[in-house]
């Protein structure tokens, strides 16, 4: 027998995360706002995003749909036109309208960016109806920067969900 293989021995794995390498580096002091601000600007991102899905999930629910689905992408969009009163088929120009935002004239954009927020504006005043709100209401959930706040409140308040206003 070779004696010189002796008992197993036990290794601990380096458990350090990844990034601590990266925090680890050398950084100019100038450096240290730039990179704060980064960090607080990712989570502030996150944090924006978890509550307008939370508001989505809840706005889900009072109409009588199941929350998750207001997480799923193209889906919710598909969704959003049922609670508007429509067919699935009129999520069709948002999702023919994208690719267009790709090309490289820029009157091709501006229009396609027209033709989406007046799509987006009349699906937003269709679902605000159904809620019991006015057309005010439903401007602020197509414009964006105040959806946010308009969303929250519809997902917060008292008002019920009719199919045929």
């Amino acid at each position: 027998m070779d004696s010189a293989i002796g008992p197993p021995t036990l290794t601990i794995m380096n458990l350090t995360p990844v990034f601590a390498s990266v925090l680890a580096a050398e950084i100019a002091p100038i450096d240290y706002g730039k990179v704060f601000g980064a960090c607080f600007l990712a989570v502030t991102l996150v944090a924006l995003i978890a509550f307008s899905l939370r508001g989505l999930w809840l706005i889900f629910e009072k109409a009588g749909v199941e929350g998750w689905k207001a997480v799923i992408p193209v889906y919710h969009h598909v969704i959003l036109t049922r609670l508007a009163g429509l067919s699935a088929w009129w999520t069709l120009p948002l999702l023919l309208v994208l690719p267009f935002l790709k090309a490289q004239d820029k009157g091709a954009k501006l229009l396609c960016l027209l033709l989406l927020f007046l799509w987006w504006g009349w699906l937003c005043q269709r679902i605000a109806k159904r809620f019991g709100k006015g057309v005010g209401f439903g401007l602020g959930l197509t414009i964006p920067g105040t959806d946010l706040y308009f969303r929250t409140a519809l997902a917060y308040d008292k008002s019920t969900y009719t199919p045929n206003p």
